[in-house]
This record gives C-alpha cells, structure tokens and sequence, in this order.
C-alpha cells in the first residue's frame, strides 16, 4: 500500500474503507513520529495509492486513549520560532478536513489538545458511551489552542460553549459531547460496530468525485457562495452520466410509489447492490 513505513498507525483496507489504527506507546502521544506519519498518511490518500479509497475510519488500538495530546517537548521547543511551529501543524490536520474522502473518527478513550484538534478536522466524528472522554486541556498547562481547534469548535458548539470548553479545560463525557455538538453521536460499545458498517457501508457507494463535491458544498464562506458552489456542483454530477441511469433504476425499482417512498433507505440501498457492472 506504500505505507509499509509507518510506526505508529497501521493501516489496512478493504475496497473504498481505510481503516487507520492509531497505536502509539502507552498514550497514544501525538509526537513528531505520529505527526509525520499522518503526514504520510494524508499523502497516500491524494495519491494514486489511495485513490481508490472512499472512506477512512481512524480508531485506537489502545482502549484507554485515542490521542493524549502533542507531545509538550515540542511545544517547549517550538519557543523560538511559535508561529511557524503552530502553522506546520494547522496545515497537518487541515490536510486531513482537505481530503476528499470521507473521514471518521471513533472515540474510545482519551482525546486531548492537539488530539481534539486533529477530531475536530475530521468529517464525523463517534464517541463510545462510558469511555470516550474529550478535554481541550491547553489553558490549564498555560498556553492556548492553535491548531485551529478554536475555530471548529466556534463552529461546532458556539461561541459560549466553545468558549467553555476551551477556557474551563475539563473533561467531557460522550453524552456530554453529543449533547454539545462535538460529535455526531454516543454509541454504547455494543452498538458501534453495527452503526459503522451500515454507515460506512453505505457512504462507501458513493463516487469519490461526488463524496468531494458534496464536501465542497459545505466549505463554502458564506450562503451566495455556497449556493453558487451547489449549482457547479450538481453540473459536474450530471455530466459524469452515472445519475440519470441510476434515478431511472430507482423508479423502475417502485421509486416514487407508495410502498417504495416507505422503504427509501432500503430501496436505494438495493440499488447500489443491484448496479449494472
């Protein structure tokens, strides 16, 4: 897979899924080893190698920690030069938000600082009820958020809990996370597998190039933009010729009938199932 020279992640997949293992010492820390093996990893999925890939699923295989955090010896040596230190980080785990693949992140364990910051980049995000724990810890070791936490979590929370999280460095359970917005849901551990294999599943089916547009739809800065960014969007999608056949698919398979509209989660996925090859 060209990955062969990762230390701290493995990496397996299975058609369009990447599964990304994070495994990393006792903690999970998030030193120059991880960092530049994210790096790399980022830079598979861009590449031929990864092309193929439609979805990335990033988990622990330490049940105790997701990421602890970035490692403090490179914060105490990033004093003499911060903002360029602080910059190669933003532009790592903004490389991830870039990619065109979808990007999970399932949360079984501690998640701290930088750790919170490379979550928050992420497309999805899942945490595992009576385990998952977040904490934005920086103000309470004496510095700030800078890798661009501050303004997903502005975005995803708002200003006054955003505020709290980042200022009040305290944990957070799952519930507490949903509840706020930071992820998309608490799952109980026994429910996790299911849900994901359905999601997955099913975000799998979609072409790379649609997955891509999609996401650039929900980039845009504000609403004139975004709604001329939908409008190119959906040209590209058309003119790529798989949707015309596949909504004629969907109507000769009782779409837009009674009983088909009371199934749709069901008939559309049969679709994907049925494709012509």
């Amino acid at each position: 897979m060209g990955l062969d020279s990762l230390t701290t992640l493995t990496v397996s997949q299975d058609g369009p899924v990447a599964r990304v293992l994070i495994d990393h010492g006792e903690i999970n820390l998030m030193d120059a080893a991880m960092m530049g093996d994210l790096w790399r990893l980022v830079k598979w999925l861009r590449s031929a190698g990864g092309r193929d890939v439609r979805v990335v699923v990033l988990e622990s295989a330490n049940p105790d920690f997701f990421i602890a955090h970035v490692d403090l010896a490179l914060l105490q040596a990033s004093a003499d030069n911060p903002e360029a230190a602080v910059g190669s980080f933003q532009d790592m785990v903004g490389a991830f938000r870039a990619l065109h693949q979808v990007t999970i992140g399932v949360v079984s364990g501690r998640v701290a600082g930088g750790g919170m910051e490379l979550l928050v980049n992420l497309d999805l995000r899942f945490a595992v009820t009576g385990r998952a724990v977040f904490n934005q810890v920086e103000t309470g070791i004496g510095v700030i958020p800078a890798g661009s936490g501050p303004q997903h979590l502005h975005h995803l929370l708002g200003r006054g809990r955003a505020l709290e999280v980042i200022l009040g460095h305290d944990d957070l359970d799952a519930h507490l996370a949903e509840r706020y917005g930071l992820v998309n849901r608490a799952l109980d551990a026994a429910d996790v597998a299911p849900f994901l294999d359905r999601l997955v599943g099913r975000i799998a089916t979609v072409p790379l190039a649609d997955i891509a547009d999609v996401k650039a739809t929900l980039a845009a800065p504000d609403l004139d933009a975004g709604l001329a960014v939908e409008r190119s969007a959906f040209a590209r999608v058309l003119e790529r010729g798989a949707a015309l056949p596949k909504m004629q698919r969907f109507l000769d398979a009782g779409g837009q009938t009674p009983g088909g509209e009371r199934r749709l989660a069901g008939l559309v996925a049969d679709l994907d199932r049925t494709e012509p090859a």
